[in-house]
């Protein structure tokens, strides 16, 4: 079995976090399987500066026009996927798997990415409601589930000292509820709960406007300085207004930091209410500031209890058994298709 991973989306110096569960899938599975991979480092460019990146990363990926592979797996459905397509005109008994990850999923409604859809072989989705999303919406009769993956020997529990009441990790975009977080802090009062955001984006300068000492804004960390953040934050934040599964949320719970989520995408399949964290009823201030402020008064034996749920949820979705999976995934295309 020959596989080519296929990815616009993979870490870099400027975003080392972004992507990367790509390349993990990656480092994972060429332990036991003949892999290779053709990616896009994630980098903030203007617009000329994007054309010719995408340019060079086409172009790039002609030496494997003369390569044989058994399938080709391409992440993210975009404008990559053609490539994918160019490959199986050589070679057609190449089979080609893609995998939705989040707002990939906005693509279906234009012309030029139906066709594609009519010339890929297997989809994929990272969690559940965005597999039904798609099958209502396209003319996908058949759709599986399989989430990036967790790596257990990045995220971990560590006895740390909690400095922060509150975690937000993320890209600072009101898709990811950031917004509802500051609306929070601008009408908490008594100014007591203290706040760290990792990540960038145009809510930045938002953060900095609120000019409070109880907030902490890191950039661009990598995933074991990720891992120490956790450790220290006694819940994580994710208000997300769309999430297909939100990686970030068994990352925390994986280092026994539960989680205050929104009732949407792949929260759900992740967070068991009272059990390994809160979902909130409604994706608003009020309701997100009444499940902090329920959060913090918990008493030390109650969050314990709540912190070791979390370390004893999600296994099924740590890399090792989302690779396995996949894996056995691939297995099972080439003998139907032999």
């Amino acid at each position: 079995m020959k596989v080519l991973l296929v990815s616009n989306m993979y870490p870099s110096l400027d975003k080392p976090y972004s992507g990367i569960f790509v390349r993990n899938q990656f480092e994972h599975l060429k332990k036991s399987i003949d892999i290779s991979i053709h990616f896009l480092e994630s980098t903030d460019t203007n617009l000329i500066r994007s054309v010719l990146k995408y340019l060079y990363f086409f172009l790039k990926f002609i030496p494997h026009l003369f390569k044989r592979y058994d399938l080709i797996h391409v992440h993210f459905f975009g404008h990559h996927t053609i490539l994918s397509i160019i490959y199986v005109f050589f070679y057609p008994k190449t089979k080609i798997i893609v995998t939705f990850h989040g707002s990939d999923s906005n693509n279906i409604s234009n012309s030029f990415f139906k066709w594609m859809i009519k010339k890929i072989d297997y989809f994929l989705a990272v969690g559940l409601e965005q597999a039904d999303y798609l099958l209502d919406k396209t003319e996908i009769v058949e759709i599986n589930v399989k989430p990036a993956g967790i790596d257990k020997d990045v995220f971990y529990n560590v006895n740390s000292k909690k400095e922060y009441d509150f975690i937000f990790v993320g890209n600072f975009f009101a898709q990811k509820g950031i917004d509802i977080i500051i609306d929070v802090i601008k009408t908490d009062k008594d100014n007591t709960m203290t706040y760290c955001f990792v990540g960038s984006g145009p809510f930045e300068e938002n953060l900095k406007m609120l000019n409070n000492s109880n907030v902490t804004i890191f950039k661009n960390k990598n995933q074991n300085e990720l891992r120490v953040l956790l450790n220290k934050s006694k819940f994580l934040l994710l208000p997300s207004r769309g999430d297909s599964f939100g990686l970030v949320v068994t990352e925390a719970i994986y280092c026994g930091t539960p989680v205050i989520v929104s009732n949407i995408g792949g929260m759900k399949d992740q967070v068991k209410d009272n059990i390994n964290g809160f979902i909130l009823k409604e994706n608003n201030a009020m309701s997100l500031e009444g499940v902090m402020k329920t959060a913090l008064s918990l008493s030390q034996i109650d969050y314990s209890i709540m912190s070791n749920n979390a370390l004893r949820s999600n296994m099924e979705y740590s890399l090792e058994c989302v690779c396995l999976d996949l894996k056995n995934y691939y297995n099972s295309i080439l003998i139907t298709s032999a």
